[in-house]
C-alpha cells in the first residue's frame, strides 16, 4: 500500500534542516525528500520598537541589537516533506522526524486520481 507523504513541521529552519540532513544520511534519497520554510523571520513587532531602540543606545550591548536580536522573536516555521513508497518507509520517516521534536508530524495517504470514486461510494451507488 502507498503511503504518500510524511510532513513533519519545526518551529525553526536550522531544526528541520537538520532532520532533513538525517534522513538523506539514513538512506532517504534527496530526490523524495523536500524543505520549505513556511514563515519567513519578519520584522521586530511593534511593542518591542521602544526596546530595542534603547538597547541600541547602551553601551553594555555589543553591537545592534535590533539586528542581532532580532531573529530570536519571531519563528520561521519550517515543514519537512518525504514521499514515502509504502507504510513501512512512511512509519521510518517519522520515527526519524519525531527525533527532532517536530511541532507536528501527519502521514498523509496519497491523493486520489480525479474521477475514480472510494469503495464505500460505489457501493452506495444505486443499481437498476
Amino acid at each position: 500500500m502507498a503511503a504518500g507523504l510524511v510532513v513533519g513541521l519545526f518551529q525553526s529552519s536550522g531544526i528541520a534542516l537538520d532532520a532533513y540532513h538525517r534522513l538523506c544520511t539514513e538512506g532517504v534519497s534527496p530526490s523524495r525528500l523536500a524543505y520549505h520554510v513556511l514563515r519567513e523571520i519578519g520584522p521586530p513587532p511593534e511593542v518591542l520598537q521602544p526596546e530595542l531602540q534603547a538597547l541600541q543606545i547602551d553601551p553594555m550591548v555589543l553591537g545592534d541589537a535590533r539586528h542581532t536580536f532580532a531573529r530570536f522573536i519571531h519563528n520561521g516555521e519550517t515543514a519537512v516533506f518525504v514521499e514515502a513508497a509504502d507504510d513501512a518507509e512512511a512509519a521510518f520517516a517519522a520515527d526519524i522526524l519525531k527525533l527532532y521534536t517536530p511541532v507536528a508530524v501527519e502521514i498523509m495517504p496519497p491523493p486520489r486520481p480525479a474521477g475514480t470514486a472510494t469503495a464505500a461510494a460505489a457501493a452506495q451507488v444505486p443499481r437498476s
